[in-house]
């Protein structure tokens, strides 16, 4: 059954190049860009959890 499968889109692939390219490339494309985003999200939000006393809040008082 899944062989079918990948014979259907192997053939699909073979049939409309360029547009199968396109689709192909922007997935991709968004992939690497979301993966980007989150280990830049990561980033911001683990700054100074190093820190000793992290918690305190801008104010200075306890």
């Amino acid at each position: 059954m899944i062989k079918s499968y990948f014979k259907t889109a192997w053939r699909n692939l073979k049939r409309s190049r360029v547009y199968s390219f396109v689709n192909i490339a922007g997935l991709s494309l968004g992939m690497a860009a979301s993966i980007f985003i989150l280990q830049y999200v990561n980033f911001e939000l683990s700054y100074d959890t190093f820190n000793v006393n992290k918690k305190r809040d801008l104010s200075g008082s306890k």
